[in-house]
């Protein structure tokens, strides 16, 4: 059965299993996604081309990730929210109508303005998905019954990984016939994303954080994640992962146009294939069952042996294969975790909880861009894989020190979710 296929039934599987409003959640996610996947890669490829310097690159790719730093912040105001439908709508419009700055950077004509153009667009663009992501992951825990937490989180993933995929085929499209096009292009798919939150019914909800102060509201947050050795074990185990494989993006970039001096549209469809992976992986995930630290090392291992062999074979269509292989990996891993999360945290900390996993694990990814980067420069690219694949193969063994996190199991989320109030 092929990819689209297999999105087909699952969200016809969808319409009869899960509610009007959790439906919408999927829609707008799979729009956004869309958009900030086919953007990002974009803006990746865009920015190499024009600074000739991966070092600078990464930095595009990393600006995207800059605002995680402050996610406990935005999940503390979310966690606040009566209502978050119409903060939800505000910050999308703000995101559809940043992307012209790119537009007006081009009138100019100035490399400078263009960099900085492509700086603060990314930036823009990679805040309004973290708060959304932390309005959404409230969204799901309050629309899903308890024994939909692992069939929702495998319906949103591999929908949205499917949508990801598309957004890649659309950014190599627009990149093919100029930035103007993609500028556009861009605008529409976050301006249409608008529409599935603009028909959501009745998702006000009473379990809102009862702090007096934003201030006692990220304390509070902080306090219950860092005191939970579960939660802090999956910061630190995020934080490892995304410093090493964060490299990953701009070594893909490199791959393509500097290695294999290959056009745009090899780039693109060497990170669809890592897609059609995650969404593979993501429907394998709603299957899983047992405890969460298999799984961690059971993925994140097989994932370093992969990035090792990608730096020693110089075969773009054996690349092609193994990036498949990492996607369904990390859409296996992704749906585990995510399941188990649902399951343990309460409704009025889940922004709270997505944006301090944010902050710590995936904001890490603005260095780790840069970092890559660098490593190309210092060792080749052949060597900065390596050298990755190892530091990760070490890192897929973290799990085995955090035995509360090791013997989570993920059939809990579904069947008897531990909450912790």
């Amino acid at each position: 059965m092929e990819v689209n296929e297999l999105a087909a039934e699952a969200l016809k599987t969808a319409k009869s299993h899960f509610s009007r409003n959790y439906r919408l959640v999927v829609y707008n996610s799979a729009i956004s996604r869309a958009g900030t996947s086919g953007f990002q890669l974009a803006i990746l490829w865009i920015a190499l081309l024009l600074t000739k310097s991966p070092v600078l690159a990464g930095f595009a790719d990393g600006m995207s990730a800059l605002p995680l730093v402050l996610s406990f912040v935005f999940g503390a105001i979310v966690d606040r929210l009566f209502s978050k439908r119409t903060f939800a709508i505000s910050i999308s419009i703000f995101r559809t109508f940043s992307i012209f700055a790119l537009f007006i950077a081009i009138l100019y004509s100035s490399l400078v303005l263009e960099v900085l153009s492509i700086y603060f667009v990314a930036f823009v663009v990679g805040m309004s998905t973290d708060v959304l992501n932390s309005i959404r992951s409230s969204w799901t825990k309050q629309f899903l019954e308890v024994p939909q937490y692992q069939s929702g989180v495998s319906l949103l993933q591999s929908v949205t990984a499917v949508a990801e995929a598309a957004g890649y085929a659309i950014s190599g499209l627009l990149i093919l016939l100029g930035l103007q096009f993609a500028i556009y292009g861009f605008a529409l798919i976050f301006g249409v994303s608008i529409a599935p939150l603009i028909l959501l019914k009745g998702e006000k909800t009473e379990n809102v954080a009862r702090e007096k102060d934003i201030k006692s509201s990220v304390r509070e947050g902080l306090k219950f994640i860092f005191g939970d050795s579960r939660l802090k074990a999956l910061v630190i185990i995020i934080m490892a992962i995304n410093l090493t494989i964060g490299t990953v993006g701009i070594f893909l970039v490199y791959l393509v146009e500097v290695h294999f001096r290959l056009p745009a549209i090899y780039y693109t469809t060497m990170a669809l294939s890592v897609t059609i992976g995650i969404i593979a992986g993501s429907l394998l995930g709603s299957k899983a069952r047992g405890r969460v630290g298999r799984y961690s090392i059971g993925t994140i291992f097989p994932t370093a042996l992969l990035l090792f062999a990608i730096g020693n074979i110089d075969s773009i269509y054996l690349d092609y294969a193994a990036f498949l292989g990492i996607g369904i990996l990390v859409g296996v891993l992704n749906v585990v975790i995510n399941t188990v999360m649902i399951g343990i945290v309460d409704q009025e900390l889940r922004g709270r909880v997505s944006g301090t996993l944010s902050t710590f694990g995936v904001s890490i990814i603005f260095v780790s861009g840069a970092i890559g980067g660098a490593l190309i420069q210092l060792l080749t690219l052949r060597g900065a894989f390596i050298l990755i694949s190892i530091i990760l193969g070490a890192v897929s063994f973290l799990p085995l020190l955090f035995r509360d996190y090791y013997n989570l199991i993920v059939q809990e989320a579904g069947k008897r979710p531990n909450a912790i109030s």
